[in-house]
């Protein structure tokens, strides 16, 4: 399955109008990244952590000075970007100011979506191709179901395990945002008192030493990063905060496991979901599992995720009751990855004793598919960095670990 993404444009705006405008200009095209600060430091780090070329600075009489001073460092240190002044009305002093400054062209807010497209394509096509290492990034594998509880946690765990395998090295993240909150910790018997807020409001200092430090680790290696209790804190993280981070764990980590089961439907869901390699949709073969979810999935395919790397997986599956898993991979539309069985005794076994089922039930049939699952989504991710004649070694350590026939 070849990952196919879209392009991201950075807005630098605090005007909502040409926020919803540029939004519907790209809703094809890609995502528009808000930079919740006009400063040149927070401008610069989203366009690394997004690879986008394409800047869009709005322009005010009031602030044309620091308008057009952002554009010249903007330019200043990289050559290649392509920078569009963006404006109301048309100004004659503005547009040569914004030119003078380095900006490629100037627009009006309102302008025909056509037109605009157009102009970004035409400078995308003469700017040089970045030089991107997207095989050296880590992969993020989402995990989402509409209904809360404790089987997408319970996947997520212990697929991350999986990934991590032998290693004792830093490679696996599991990235808990789940709903309920903080499950793969308590699971584990881990507390942590740094979070994902906390990792948001340390982006300026996060680095392998702060990773290594404060993030949950369990005894196999991986590393966890959950939600906080109190979320209070989550009210002020902006889109951008979540696109900075998300870009620095992918620096850091081979291996992302997201985990979203019982995320209410929302832009913080979607935002995520967007940002994933590969997503699976957690689904039973109840009618209000199914009917939720699939629900889920329609928003889903409304808000532009690739619906091409997203998978299904029945979990608690009984193949002697219908509907079977086939049909419900033709009615969600979706690709069937794999059927899960229920496991009951050894997953409440699993959740009263601190340990993963890789201990307390190694040899359980639940157990023994998700190594299947594991090596799979790994086997597939190596073969097209492969593909991609980009293979830097990581995943093929990884492989070796399983011995599931």
């Amino acid at each position: 399955m070849t990952i196919i993404r879209k392009h991201s444009y950075v807005a630098v705006t605090n005007n909502q109008e040409h926020l919803r405008w540029l939004q519907t200009v790209f809703r094809e095209e890609g995502e528009v990244v808000v930079a919740d600060s006009p400063s040149m430091e927070r401008v610069r780090q989203i366009l690394d952590l997004t690879g986008a070329q394409v800047v869009f600075v709005a322009l005010t009489e009031l602030s044309l000075r620091q308008d057009t001073a952002l554009i010249e460092g903007l330019v200043a240190v990289k050559p290649l970007l392509s920078v569009i002044a963006m404006a109301d009305h048309v100004d004659n002093a503005m547009l040569l100011a914004a030119m003078r400054a380095g900006a490629r062209d100037y627009i009006v807010s309102g302008s025909r979506p056509g037109e605009v497209i157009n102009l970004v394509q035409r400078l995308q096509n003469r700017a040089p191709a970045p030089n991107v290492p997207t095989a050296s990034l880590g992969k993020i594998t989402a995990l989402v179901s509409a209904r809360p509880g404790a089987d997408t946690p319970m996947l997520a765990l212990h697929l991350a395990l999986a990934m991590q395998g032998k290693q004792t090295e830093r490679n696996t993240l599991l990235l808990d945002l789940g709903n309920p909150v903080g499950d793969t910790l308590t699971y584990l018997g881990l507390n942590s008192p740094y979070s994902f807020s906390d990792a948001v409001r340390s982006l300026r200092r996060l680095d392998s030493m702060l990773i290594d430090s404060a993030f949950a680790k369990h005894e196999s290696g991986l590393s966890l990063l959950a939600l906080p209790e109190e979320q209070s804190a989550m009210s002020e993280i902006t889109s951008a905060d979540i696109y900075v981070l998300l870009g620095m764990l992918r620096r850091y980590f081979s291996r992302i496991i997201l985990n979203l089961g019982g995320v209410p439907r929302s832009d913080f869901l979607y935002l995520l979901l967007s940002n994933a390699d590969n997503t699976l949709v957690l689904v039973e073969q109840s009618v209000p599992s199914c009917k939720q979810n699939m629900q889920l999935v329609k928003k889903m395919i409304e808000h532009k995720i690739p619906m091409d790397s997203v998978e299904l997986i029945v979990d608690r599956y009984l193949p002697q009751l219908p509907p079977d898993a086939e049909s419900l991979s033709r009615g969600f539309g979706l690709p069937l990855q794999t059927t899960l069985p229920p496991s009951g005794m050894a997953r409440l076994s699993m959740m009263n004793s601190g340990e993963s089922l890789f201990k307390c039930a190694p040899r359980d049939p639940y157990t023994l598919a998700i190594k299947k699952l594991a090596k799979k989504i790994m086997s597939r991710d190596l073969g097209e960095v492969k593909k991609e004649n980009k293979n830097n070694g990581v995943l093929k350590n990884l492989v070796s670990w399983f011995s599931v026939k």
